[in-house]
């Protein structure tokens, strides 16, 4: 009885850290466009604003540097990154290279991931104007369900490490589509050639999807 008790212990989640919870908040903030592509979080501004200690600060920081939303300049503190044409093209070609394997092995299960039909539906009920941080982690959430079902650990341990700075990219191009239905459209078209069952239609569906994503990010309106 005991060792059943032990588990059930054990298999609860562990309480977050100061660090984790600040973590959280700063990402939230971020992603939601408080801060402008370039700008420092100065230490003393954040601590009081978060009501936390500089070491608590500095940790939490440190964390969304490994996620790609923060950047670390020496002596000079942690600045919100502004990507240039290079990050752009760099970043969207690295993506396409991870998801195009994902969609290789969609394909040949045929499953199709019910949260990315779940996000397409929420681009549909959404608005540029008004929903544009939703619109955003729906974009997400879409790519996040195609490498999930993968089934491979090390794809999703691979995009894990970009989706920090992919995301952050959207939300500072939130234009880049004319209207959330064209964005809801777009990625059901995505979702019709993988229901194809052949590997050649969704590729250059989606080589297309990355491609156009790339012009359109590099639009500098």
């Amino acid at each position: 009885m005991n060792q059943v008790q032990d588990l059930e212990v054990s298999s609860e989640p562990a309480p977050l850290s100061a660090v984790d919870i600040l973590a959280r908040d700063l990402r939230r903030r971020i992603l939601s466009g408080d801060f402008k592509p370039g700008e420092f979080l100065r230490d003393a501004r954040m601590c009081e604003e978060h009501a936390t200690s500089r070491h608590t600060y500095r940790s939490a920081a440190q964390t969304l540097v490994t996620q790609g939303l923060l950047r670390q300049i020496p002596n000079r503190g942690f600045m919100l990154p502004e990507f240039g044409p290079d990050d752009i093209v760099d970043i969207t070609r690295v993506r396409g290279a991870i998801e195009g394997e994902a969609i290789r092995l969609i394909v040949l299960t045929g499953i199709i991931p019910p949260l990315a039909l779940e996000a397409v539906e929420v681009m549909h009920a959404s608005t540029l104007s008004s929903n544009q941080s939703a619109l955003v982690t729906a974009d997400r959430d879409f790519h996040r369900a195609i490498i999930e079902a993968s089934g491979s650990t090390r794809l999703k341990r691979a995009y894990s490490n970009l989706e920090g700075e992919i995301e952050l990219l959207l939300i500072q191009r939130q234009a880049f589509y004319g209207t959330a239905e064209e964005m809801a459209l777009e990625h059901e078209r995505l979702i019709s050639s993988l229901r194809s069952r052949h590997y050649d239609t969704a590729r250059d569906a989606f080589k297309e999807h990355w491609e156009d994503l790339q012009i359109k990010l590099l639009d500098p309106r």
